[in-house]
């Protein structure tokens, strides 16, 4: 069959529920982007103090979006529920890894989060006050995070497998005020999260007041006296009437919301800063043009809480669009396939946001160990982070959807805080191995070395996004100088920001995007730096340097190859050892990434006279190798 037209048959037939009045081909055609954003603002957020300037560009790159406004974070993701019918809907329906679970409504979530709220402040948490939080998917992060928006605190959600060492690097980075983690994670066995917490306050500089850390389960840990404190000790203090007293905060447009940590081509990753107002209006916008949310929706967005994906798709989006939204601790991979049949089936999720690896992972599992469940609740699964070949989403569309429902692409960038681009359900042709064209708003633009424009189909180059969207990162933390040197290109009189991706036009308008073009890698939905992976190895102690590139093999498909030069001769009895130690040492600083598919060893890299590592040359060396 003619896969793209049966897949554009199927999504042009997808009825738009259209809750929010959204008229894509008038939205397209709004060509004054500052009038785009200034319908959307008005139709879709609740503001405090109406703004007196959509987009000031004074200090571009520097943009600030609605300048003068004021809004209440919580309102509108929360709050606003609470006077509808919508007030004992399931907001969060939590699966954990060891099967327990906890279901959430709008009502019981608010006062989970008053309540935490209300402990924050007593510790002294104030405006614009920064909170690290450091725990596996649970509830209680959702709720700190939501604490966090309420009384005006900055939070910051750091993925909990990353090294001590990282996580110390991340509080002098940062410097909150507070961390907030779990005593333990469970994945099929119990891992101390409180151990590498302490061992990460023993390495930084900076010292939080205090560490909050909730009872994942009845493991005992070391307790620092007046330092840490029990979650349950602190939420129990005060009944919900006292706790429901503590005030919504009010924040600026552009004051900051969260911090997220990302790799970007340093050595270490940094945490981008994203406002208020426009991060709010672009989660509710993208999240409504592809998930088209209707009242009974059931939604699962498989993405972890760390990532950008997670904050907009699994939290944010879809609280503000009043849904039920789905939080499972684990993620799918061969060894659980069938927790994924189970979510579905009992939850009868009707809307999955997911990575290709995860679908890969319930392809390979029901063609070789034949695990499979049909599920009839499926009518929309969306993928992103990475390609997906044909053959993956034939099956998805067969097997999962039952050729039924639409099968689309979104293509997320981190530093734009969600989707730039994306097929459209009820809406799109859909054209395989492309992300379809950009988002209403959005001015995505192809550019050569010579910093022109390419408008020509099939010509490879680099993607960039012309001026701001409201949504778009507003600094690194601490690292102003190093946010414009990083993102920003000035073209004539316009600036445009690096993506770090290169595209090509397939169709006009329709992008098929040709892989990273610095040194940061899409691995199962996730970003990691090639620099990232060189400083870990660089820790071993028989490593005195290292560089790692990345190969696109059609047979292959993409592979690592890091060149080490070690610091006395590798035995080949023991070389298989070496090899384990080394991506030890990468998961134990960088977690749960993928390690290089091959090491060869040398005496020394090629690098440019100011030290810089020939990449291009060490490519070719592998390709010849």
């Amino acid at each position: 069959m003619n896969l793209e037209k049966v897949l554009t048959e199927v999504n042009k037939k997808y009825k738009r529920k259209n809750r929010f009045n959204l008229n894509i081909d008038e939205l397209y055609n709004i060509k004054d982007k500052n009038k785009l954003f200034d319908y959307l603002a008005k139709n879709l957020l609740i503001w405090e103090k109406d703004y007196n300037a959509i987009l000031d560009e004074s200090r571009s790159p520097y943009y600030l979006w609605f300048k003068g406004g004021k809004i209440c974070p919580i309102k509108n993701v929360l709050t606003k529920h609470l006077s509808t019918e919508k007030r004992n809907k399931a907001a969060l329906i939590w699966k954990g890894s060891d099967h327990m679970e906890r279901i959430f409504t709008f009502q019981s979530l608010y006062s989970e989060v008053s309540k935490m709220a209300s402990a924050l402040t007593k510790l002294g948490v104030k405006h614009r006050d920064k909170v690290q939080i450091y725990m596996p998917n649970i509830p209680e992060l959702v709720i700190t995070m939501l604490a966090c928006i309420k009384i005006g605190a900055v939070h910051s959600v750091y993925h909990y497998s990353y090294s001590s060492d990282a996580f110390a690097e991340r509080i002098d980075d940062c410097k909150p005020c507070l961390v907030v983690t779990s005593n333990t994670s469970v994945f099929g066995y119990e891992k101390n999260m409180k151990s590498k917490v302490d061992l990460a306050l023993e390495k930084s500089k900076h010292q939080p007041k205090h560490c909050i850390v909730v009872e994942r389960t009845t493991k005992r840990v070391h307790m620092k006296p007046l330092r840490d404190l029990w979650y349950h000790d602190l939420i129990s203090d005060e009944g919900y009437a006292s706790a429901s007293s503590v005030e919504d905060a009010i924040y600026d447009a552009n004051d900051t919301l969260f911090l997220l940590t990302t790799s970007t081509n340093m050595n270490v990753p940094k945490a981008l800063q994203f406002n208020t107002a426009g991060y709010l209006l672009w989660a509710l916008f993208s999240y409504a043009l592809h998930f088209d949310p209707e009242d009974y929706d059931s939604f699962w967005c498989t993405a972890d809480m760390s990532w950008v994906t997670g904050h907009t798709y699994a939290l944010y989006g879809p609280l503000m669009a009043g849904q039920t939204t789905i939080i499972f601790e684990d993620s799918i991979s061969v060894n659980n396939a069938r927790r994924f049949y189970d979510i579905v089936e009992k939850f009868k999720v009707n809307k999955v946001y997911t990575t290709p690896t995860i679908l890969k992972n319930l392809m390979n599992v029901a063609q070789k160990k034949k695990i499979y469940r049909r599920e009839d609740s499926l009518r929309l699964i969306a993928t992103g982070g990475e390609k997906m070949e044909d053959v993956l989403v034939e099956w998805s569309f067969e097997k999962l959807l039952r050729k039924s429902g639409p099968i689309i692409d979104i293509f997320t960038i981190t530093e734009a805080g969600g989707a730039v681009a994306g097929e459209i359900p009820g809406y799109s042709d859909i054209k395989l191995q492309s992300v379809s064209k950009a988002l209403p708003g959005v001015e995505l633009k192809i550019y050569d070395s010579n910093q022109s424009e390419i408008k020509d189909l099939n010509k490879t180059g680099a993607l960039m996004i012309e001026g701001s969207i409201p949504s778009l990162c507003i600094g690194i933390c601490n690292g102003d100088t190093i946010y414009k040197n990083t993102y920003w290109k000035k073209f004539g009189n316009k600036y445009h920001f690096r993506t770090g991706d290169g595209a090509e036009y397939i169709e006009e308008g329709i992008l098929r995007l040709t892989g990273r073009i610095d040194n940061v890698l899409h691995i199962g939905g996730k970003r990691v730096s090639l620099l990232e992976i060189e400083s870990a190895l660089k820790k071993h102690e028989n490593i005195k340097d290292a560089a790692v590139v990345s190969l696109h093999d059609e047979k292959r498909g993409d592979r690592l190859i890091a060149f080490c030069v070690v610091n006395k001769k590798i035995d080949e009895s023991y070389h298989d050892t070496i090899i384990d130690e080394f991506n030890g040492k990468i998961l134990e600083e960088i977690a749960d990434i993928k390690c290089p598919d091959e090491y060869r060893f040398t005496k020394i890299l090629p690098k440019s006279p100011d030290g810089e590592i020939l990449r291009d040359m060490l490519k070719e060396i592998a390709k010849q190798m």
